[in-house]
């Protein structure tokens, strides 16, 4: 009996093998004669316990690997192939009777969902996924998400979630699309609760230069389920009407619907979230040949009604009112001076190039220096984050004191995660850091000599995120000025620094978080945002701010 794991494929004999006798199998494939000793396998240089016997009747006799060289030898012959994803190598065995041993060493992967076959990630000619491919996707991302993220149930109970996930997978149709995937996929990753973890929209599967969409860009409230206009085709409704209902479906239901999709760890962010993805995600809800849109300019005023006919985007983008000068951005950092009012403003919008991020701030300071501005407003309401090195960098400029806006971090590092990321020297298993010792060990120290000496505001709202949050924290927590505006999205406590996995088959993109930070001086049992010393609507904090310096 053999000791080796063999698999007897269904197809049985190959039609090369038919009716071959054992002279002409040993002309056409590799040959290994039998001797006096046992048949050893050796994979990739490790000797495999127990021994290989040849058998005549089953064709091919298939020996499995996920290994890269296979050998097979004896003290008289060998025979060694280097296997690639998929691969198949058939050769024979002439055993001493005489027979031939039709054999073949054939790539199996050892762990499916991280290396699928080519028979599972080919698609149907119209491009849509069948079942079984759809479910694959489905596992396979659940079986990431628990090999990367440092905590996947610090929000959702585990049976909770495992619960969710059989009822999409037994729920799933014959055939899908990637959207139609991504439809009852999502929902899956926003029950993980963090704001990083995220399975992204396809866009360019619905998005393409032909497809005719809602001509109606919207706002959506952070404090409540409400919609407003932000811009719609040929002005037909007025910039900040608020949206009652589309196609009868009230403004509530609609955001009701799509909050399965907003990833976050609050719902004020999660609504925030909607603000920016309700045009992808309104089309994949509630696509329509036409749109009955019912308005009113102000509350307590009559409802209104418009009808919108779907257009192209160039359409749109030709037919749309221009937005205000003031609400163009073109960069990710830039300040104005408002010298009678002796006040900077900087409009910070992204965490992007720590190196322009020093030329910009010391030239910045450099000009508010000579100008003798008192006041700086620093704005991050719209600012979702990027690279907290950023933050430091500016900080450094406005801190009296040393400072450090990460606390304390832990990252979880298995196979997948390197297998995910590029980054060098890392090993298997949990690091933990803490920049919070007794003796100050790891905090910044301000630039004394370009410190800006007046006084520093900074504005804050629900989407302010990310690094954009931990900037606010480490500011407030440091003292180095006054927060208005609303608590930032981005918590105390939370988990980021994403790595990015594709889905095998459908190829669907998902964000997943490897690392769980805590801010300088977080309580892990009072997690919240920056929370701002005067606490106003977000489109209200700019006037908080230049009215507080005219009280000075």
């Amino acid at each position: 009996m053999k000791n080796l794991k063999k698999t007897l494929l269904v197809c049985g004999l190959l039609s090369a093998a038919v009716g071959v006798s054992a002279q002409d199998e040993a002309k056409t494939l590799p040959v290994l004669r039998e001797g006096k000793e046992d048949i050893h396998v050796w994979v990739d240089g490790r000797l495999q316990p127990g021994v290989w016997l040849a058998d005549p009747r089953t064709r091919p006799d298939v020996y499995p690997t996920s290994g890269r060289r296979v050998k097979f030898a004896n003290e008289r012959d060998s025979v060694v192939f280097d296997v690639e994803k998929d691969g198949a190598y058939d050769f024979v065995v002439l055993t001493a009777e005489g027979d031939s041993a039709f054999t073949r060493v054939q790539w199996e992967s050892a762990n499916p969902l991280e290396e699928p076959s080519a028979e599972m990630l080919r698609r149907g000619a119209d491009g849509k996924l069948s079942k079984a491919q759809a479910r694959f996707d489905v596992d396979a991302l659940v079986y990431t998400l628990g090999e990367i993220h440092p905590d996947l149930f610090s929000a959702c109970r585990q049976e909770d979630f495992f619960r969710a996930v059989n009822k999409v997978k037994d729920e799933m149709p014959d055939s899908v699309t990637a959207l139609e995937l991504f439809r009852r996929a999502a929902p899956l990753v926003t029950l993980v609760g963090d704001g990083h973890t995220m399975l992204r929209f396809p866009y360019n599967d619905i998005f393409t230069e032909t497809y005719l969409r809602l001509p109606l860009f919207v706002k959506v409230s952070t404090s409540e389920p409400r919609i407003f206009v932000d811009r719609c085709i040929d002005g037909l409704i007025p910039a900040g009407a608020e949206v009652l209902s589309i196609n009868g479906r009230s403004a509530a239901e609609m955001l009701e619907a799509m909050m399965p999709y907003a990833s976050g760890e609050r719902e004020f962010f999660r609504l925030s979230r909607l603000g920016y993805d309700f045009a992808a995600l309104f089309e994949m809800l509630y696509a329509a040949g036409q749109y009955d849109v019912a308005y009113r300019l102000e509350e307590g005023t009559d409802t209104l009604h418009s009808t919108l006919r779907p257009a192209v985007f160039a359409e749109m983008k030709a037919r749309m009112p221009d937005k205000k000068k003031e609400e163009r951005k073109a960069s990710d950092y830039s300040f104005r001076i408002l010298k009678d009012k002796d006040v900077a403003v900087m409009d910070f919008r992204s965490f992007n190039n720590p190196r322009r991020m020093a030329a910009f701030a010391d030239s910045m300071f450099s000009v508010l220096g000579k100008e003798h501005i008192g006041n700086l407003i620093i704005d991050i309401r719209g600012n979702g984050g990027g690279n907290s090195a950023v933050g430091d960098v500016l900080l450094r400029y406005i801190s009296h004191k040393p400072f450090r806006q990460m606390g304390k971090g832990l990252a979880r590092i298995t196979p997948a995660t390197l297998r995910l990321t590029d980054y060098p020297g890392l090993k298997p298993g949990w690091t933990f850091f803490d920049g919070e010792g007794e003796d100050g060990s790891g905090l910044i120290l301000p630039l004394a000599e370009k410190r800006y000496k007046g006084k520093v505001y900074l504005l804050t709202s629900h989407m302010t995120f990310s690094s954009a949050s931990s900037f606010a924290w480490a500011f407030k927590h440091f003292g180095m000025g006054t927060v208005i505006g609303e608590e930032t999205g981005g918590m105390s406590v939370s988990f980021g620094d994403v790595l990015l996995y594709r889905l095998p088959v459908s190829r669907l993109a998902c964000t997943i978080s490897w690392k769980r930070f805590w801010l300088y001086g977080a309580d892990e049992n009072d997690i919240h945002g920056t929370l701002p010393d005067y606490a106003v609507p977000q489109e209200k904090a700019l006037g908080k701010a230049f009215e507080l310096i005219a009280d000075e």
